[in-house]
């Protein structure tokens, strides 16, 4: 069997030749021409994938107006900083948080999307007349998807209304269950699942990959019981995932996110891109460069991430200890912008005069090199983790670009993201961002660099993953650490950094890799779903369940925002309060059913 996505495609074309009377409208339930036969049961069920899919952009701001709205969660998250024409996430910028947010909409929506099909598919399969184990893998299939959409809701608002049958939209006026509640829902459908021996262990083969597994129940259960801190019982399931066939992929780590290499073991659950079906992501073209496919970087890494990447030997990163950068603390952040500035300022006028402007003269005299400012820098992104290297595109490293035609393959050569920026068009010339007002970090992750890989900037083929293995293994190593099992704990991520050449944490003794406690290995553990996951939608949902957002986001600040390389905010700014979550019902479902309430602390 062809890809999922495949699948999708021939549904929607098949459908189409349905007579248009035949076909229900969207806002009423299709159960009466729908599960009636196999075949219709077969689209139907390739159908719940389809709002996973939808890939709409709305032209102001990145987010979805349909599909997996990934980059807008991941621009709350620690790692990332978002620009799109000069305001970022309403979320984040606005002082009082609006209940009227497109976003907190359109999550809402998109799960209920999820639910509503699934609870339709789950009421009717049983007219289709297919076997009984085909039955049985379809009703899991569909209270997975079913379980999936309430826990993003469950994470999100912290108590929802729980539909568990067909409903029409008029009827849906029940009030807002409790966190718990819901959790209880989820498990109960996982459980079904887990349970069912029609259920196949993975779907890793070529003919159901790509669909929901019990390998893929027991790794979202124990999610649910992470959330819910009962940290034996998430480790009894997450220690499940391993039987059922799944494990860590043991090449490169930015080898992982490459296309060819996406049927892996590592991939529990995924959104499955391809070129041949037309479903493709466009994270290219979000987090690329003009040199990239014409990318926008509207999302990209933010400097306080790039900052927090360790040494390679374990220790932490800081600036001052970076050689040639000792009196790094006794600069502000403007004037260390002298310390990433190119060679050879003195025969550019211009870029001299505008650099000398913004740190003083006086600074330029004493710390400027014309030849080896760009070396010593670069010390400062040398012996890292080598994660930081395989996921940002650093200063004055390489890169070998692709902007369709674009003055000829050779001038795609050798680019480096330089400051002040001169030119982009020369062979080795300049690596230019969409913004250019000020220096900015690049994902390298999940961009494609190299000619042919793309064919345009929205058509990216790469599957994204929305359950790993390596996500599953360091949420099991929280839980064994939680429950004080802490040597268990450090062999399970050692797992992960020996992949990404880090040295072993070891229990006791000394040096950067010892583990002092429970607190410290907490600690750590964070530290690697932090570079492991980024950009992948993770990161937000992991510092609400920790409770470190506020510390990790704006770094203990009310204020904080886009950085440039050397730290300075730039272009715009966030504000925080403490209503950013749980989330509150939309304002839109508040005016259609009563029974919801706005949450204290949020706005219409």
């Amino acid at each position: 069997m062809k890809k999922l996505a495949l699948i999708l495609l021939m549904t929607l074309i098949t459908t189409s030749c349905m007579d248009i009377l035949d076909v229900a409208p969207e806002d009423q339930i299709a159960s009466e021409n729908m599960w009636t036969t196999e075949e219709l049961a077969d689209k139907g069920m390739a159908g719940l994938y389809y709002p996973f899919y939808a890939t709409q952009l709305s032209s102001t701001q990145l987010r979805r107006a349909d599909g997996l709205n990934r980059q807008g969660i991941e621009a709350m998250g620690f790692a990332t900083d978002y620009y799109s024409n000069n305001y970022p996430v309403e979320l984040l910028s606005l002082a009082t948080k609006p209940a009227n947010d497109f976003q907190v909409w359109y999550e809402w929506k998109f799960c209920y999307t999820i639910i509503h099909a699934c609870n339709d598919a789950i009421t009717n399969l049983s007219k289709a007349g297919m076997t009984v184990n085909k039955l049985a893998r379809y009703q899991c299939e569909a209270r997975f998807l079913r379980a999936w959409a309430y826990n993003r809701l469950n994470m999100l608002y912290q108590g929802v209304p729980i539909y568990l049958e067909p409903i029409n939209n008029e009827d849906c006026t029940r009030t807002q269950s409790s966190a718990d509640d819901v959790w209880q829902v989820i498990l109960d459908d996982l459980s079904y699942c887990i349970d069912n021996p029609d259920f196949p262990d993975n779907t890793l083969g070529e003919t159901n990959y790509g669909r929901p597994s019990k390998g893929a129940a027991y790794a979202l259960r124990g999610m649910v019981y992470m959330w819910k801190k009962m940290y034996e019982e998430a480790g009894n399931d997450f220690k499940q995932v391993e039987t059922c066939g799944y494990g860590l992929w043991t090449g490169e780590y930015a080898d992982f996110f490459k296309y060819e290499n996406e049927k892996n073991k590592e991939m529990i659950f995924s959104l499955q891109f391809s070129e041949d079906t037309g479903y493709c992501d466009n994270i290219q073209q979000m987090t690329g460069a003009r040199d990239t496919y014409d990318g926008w970087t509207e999302i990209k890494p933010s400097a306080d991430f790039v900052d927090y990447y360790k040494n390679a030997d374990g220790s932490d990163f800081k600036w001052s200890e970076v050689e040639g950068l000792e009196d790094w603390n006794l600069l502000t952040a403007k004037q260390r912008e002298i310390f990433f500035c190119r060679d050879g300022l003195e025969s550019m006028s211009s870029q001299k005069k505008a650099v000398i402007a913004r740190v003083g003269e006086d600074i330029y005299q004493k710390y400027y090199l014309n030849d080896g400012n760009e070396a010593r820098i670069k010390k400062a992104y040398e012996n890292r983790d080598p994660r930081l290297q395989q996921t940002v595109v650093t200063p004055y490293v390489p890169v070998d670009c692709y902007k369709q035609n674009y003055n000829g393959d050779a001038n795609q050569i050798g680019k480096q993201a330089r400051w002040p920026l001169k030119e982009q068009g020369t062979n080795g010339g300049d690596f230019w961002l969409d913004k250019r007002t000020s220096a900015f970090y690049c994902y390298r992750k999940y961009n494609e660099f190299e000619k042919g890989r793309l064919i345009s900037r929205s058509r990216c083929q790469t599957d994204w993953p929305l359950i790993r293995y390596t996500d599953v293994l360091l949420q099991y190593a929280e839980a064994l650490t939680q429950t004080d099992q802490i040597g268990d704990a450090i062999r399970l991520v050692n797992k992960v950094r020996t992949r990404a050449h880090m040295p072993s944490l070891t229990e006791g003794g000394s040096g950067p890799c010892a583990v002092t406690g429970k607190e410290d290995m907490l600690e750590r553990i964070r530290y690697e779903r932090r570079v492991e996951l980024c950009l992948e939608g993770i990161d937000f949902f992991d510092e609400m369940r920790w409770g470190t957002y506020k510390q990790s986001k704006f770094q203990g600040n009310d204020i904080n925002g886009g950085k440039s390389w050397w730290g300075d905010l730039v272009e715009y700014n966030w504000y925080y309060t403490d209503y950013m979550w749980p989330w509150t019902a939309p304002i839109s479902e508040i005016q259609k059913n009563s029974n919801l309430t706005k949450r204290s602390g949020w706005a219409y």
